[in-house]
Parts: structure tokens; C-alpha cells; sequence
């Protein structure tokens, strides 16, 4: 029996209500299940476990615990020492009055992912939230909410040393092979990301910015190379697991080079600072669990983190914004992409239908 047209036609209109219904119902989940896990505080350990620098006095220690909004009833209190730092980070005097900046770290559960605030960011000079995500990764935390905070200026390099401290405190190892390269991998990529804004910022068009926007553009390159280091990683992983062994010294540079340019930094990067990233990729495969399943899953959660701050800034940037949208770009080009070839597939649909 042939069906009448007009009954295809309320069918296929049914479908797709009911799918973007269910697209529409999945987004408003995931929006209810973000703000759920930004709002509330879990506590896997008990408690949060707040570490502070060793190097406070007890004036500093008080007006610290007051901006992180804690109290010694509702957190785990541990002291991180000058010893902590040359354990964890393989450098140092040992010497406790440079142990300045504290954290409180919250265990949160599998699949959350890393989540960072700095709460007197006029006080961390050096190192953005996003910047410390990276190298978290590196040395194996993850799904954890932390917290930063310095009530004396700090570069803020040190601060990964109390999250180590948190974690162990609480019974998780920390491999120091691979805190030791967090540290490198933060080292690394904060001087790369000052010279990466210092030659941006030299640019005619970036001369043009007021101050305001101009920070802005400068947030945008840092979270490009945060979002580069990501593809590294994730592509160094993809090949060793195709080929099952290491990339040679080739396949890293061309990972590197392929990287860069995908996230539009390549105009702003000097030989120099391309070489220091090869050399931090090489450092990745030789060093264990860097690149492992678990450590890719927590890639993927900070990776929405750095496109998301990079395609905001871009839109407040108007017109100059498009110029600093790399691999976010692409990513909205391939959804809009896939929109359209649906579109057309429907209006050959019913085309062919009256035909």
C-alpha cells in the first residue's frame, strides 16, 4: 500500500521535533550538571584539605584562610615547606620563607575534571588559572577543584607543590618523575606565553588595542598555547598508539609546528620557543603515565575549558577577534558545516518527495 504524502510529511516533522526536543532536554542537562558541580563541594576526602606556605606568619596565615573562606573546623590542614618543594619540583634551597602562596584542594568525582581558581589574582603575577591546568594533568591529578591563593605578590610557580601535598596527604601518590616535568612543562610554557604576547603586542594591528582589550588578547594567546599543549599531547598519544612506539625527533616537530599553527600562534612564536616545546613533547613520551588513557580523558575536560575563554574573549573583541580564533574556529566551522549538510539533505528529501 502506498503511504499518502501528506502522512511522510507529519512523520518526518514528528522525527524531528522529537530530536531536537532531546538535543534541547541533553544541553539543559549538561548546563543543570555543570552549575550542580561548580556549586557543590565534594568531598571524597572527608573534608577539603587546605595546604599552606610555610613561609606565612601567623597574621598572613589568618587573612589567607579568610580570603579562601575557610576555617581550621572545615578543612584537613597541611604546611607546605621548603623540603616539599625540592621533593616535588626537584629544585629549591629547602628554605621555607619563599612558601608563600596556599591551596585548598577538593577531591571531586571521576569525570569532573580539573577545575582552578585563583582568588587574589592581583597577588599570583605570573601564572593564570588556566596555566596551572596543563601541568596538573601532567603530573597525574585529576578531578580536583583547587584553589589558589597568596596574600604577598608571588609569581605562583610554587603553588602545584601544595596541591602534591594535598593529594599525599590523603593517601593518592604523586609520581615525582612526573611532578618534576609539571614543573618544567609550567616553566616552560609561562616564558613561551610572555614571549608569544610580547611578540603579538608588537604587531601594528594589537598597537591599535586600548589597554583593556589588549589584556584580553593577551588571556586569548596564553589560552592558545594552553589549548596547543593539548593537541600535543593528544597527537603524541594518537601516535604511539598507531605505530606502537615513540614519535621520532620528525614526527615531534612536525606535531609541534602542526599545533601552533592550528591555534594561530605560529606568526608569534620564535624558533627559540618552538624548540623548548619540542623538547617538552619529547619529555612527555619518555616519562610514564603522561600520555595514558586516564590523562587524555582529563585532556579533553580542560581542552572545553581554553576554547570556551578563547571563543569568549574573541567575541568581545569584534572584529579583531576573528583573527585570534584558531582551532575554536574550526570547531564551530565543522558544527556549522555539519547544520547545513543536514539542512540540504532534508530539502533534497522533500524535494525528491513532490517530484
Amino acid at each position: 500500500m502506498k503511504i499518502p504524502k501528506y502522512l511522510l510529511i507529519a512523520s518526518t516533522f514528528l522525527a524531528l521535533a522529537t530530536t531536537t526536543a532531546g538535543l534541547a532536554q541533553s544541553a539543559a542537562a549538561q548546563d543543570t550538571n555543570q552549575s550542580t558541580s561548580s556549586d557543590v563541594i565534594n568531598e571524597r576526602w572527608g573534608k577539603p584539605t587546605f595546604v599552606a606556605g610555610a613561609g606565612l606568619n601567623q597574621q598572613q596565615l589568618t587573612e589567607t584562610m579568610s580570603v579562601l573562606g575557610i576555617n581550621q573546623n572545615n578543612v584537613k590542614t597541611e604546611t607546605a615547606t621548603g623540603a616539599d618543594l625540592v621533593k616535588y619540583l626537584g629544585y629549591g634551597s629547602g628554605d621555607d620563607s619563599v612558601m608563600l602562596s596556599s591551596v585548598v584542594v577538593n577531591r571531586e568525582d571521576q569525570g569532573q575534571g580539573i577545575n582552578v581558581k585563583i582568588l587574589t589574582p592581583e597577588n599570583i603575577t605570573q601564572i593564570t588559572a588556566d596555566q596551572y591546568k596543563n601541568p596538573l594533568v601532567t603530573a597525574g591529578i585529576s578531578d580536583a577543584t583547587v584553589k589558589v591563593a597568596s596574600v604577598v605578590k608571588v609569581t605562583g610557580e610554587s603553588a602545584l607543590t601544595g596541591v602534591y601535598k594535598a593529594f599525599e596527604a590523603n593517601g593518592e601518590q604523586v609520581d615525582p618523575k612526573r611532578a618534576q616535568l609539571a614543573q618544567t612543562e609550567l616553566d616552560t610554557t609561562s616564558d613561551v606565553a610572555q614571549s608569544i604576547v610580547n611578540n603579538a603586542n608588537g604587531d601594528k594591528q594589537n598597537q591599535d588595542l586600548s589597554a583593556a582589550d589588549k589584556e584580553k588578547a593577551d588571556e586569548a594567546y596564553k589560552n592558545q598555547l594552553n589549548q596547543t599543549l593539548v593537541d600535543i599531547k593528544k597527537e603524541l598519544a594518537d601516535l604511539k598508539e598507531q605505530q606502537g612506539q615513540l614519535a621520532t625527533k620528525a614526527d615531534v616537530e612536525k606535531i609541534v609546528n602542526d599545533a601552533l599553527a592550528k591555534n594561530n600562534l605560529d606568526h608569534y612564536i620564535s624558533q627559540d620557543d618552538i624548540n623548548k616545546l619540542v623538547s617538552l613533547a619529547q619529555q612527555y613520551q619518555n616519562t610514564n603515565g603522561v600520555l595514558d588513557k586516564e590523562s587524555i580523558q582529563q585532556l579533553d575536560k580542560i581542552s572545553g575549558d581554553f576554547k570556551d575563554s578563547v571563543n569568549q574573549l574573541s567575541d568581545q573583541l569584534g572584529k579583531f577577534g576573528d583573527s585570534l580564533k584558531g582551532s575554536v574556529e574550526k570547531t564551530v566551522n565543522d558544527n556549522q558545516g555539519f547544520l547545513s549538510n543536514l539542512w540540504q539533505t532534508i530539502k533534497d528529501f522533500f524535494t525528491n518527495l513532490f517530484n
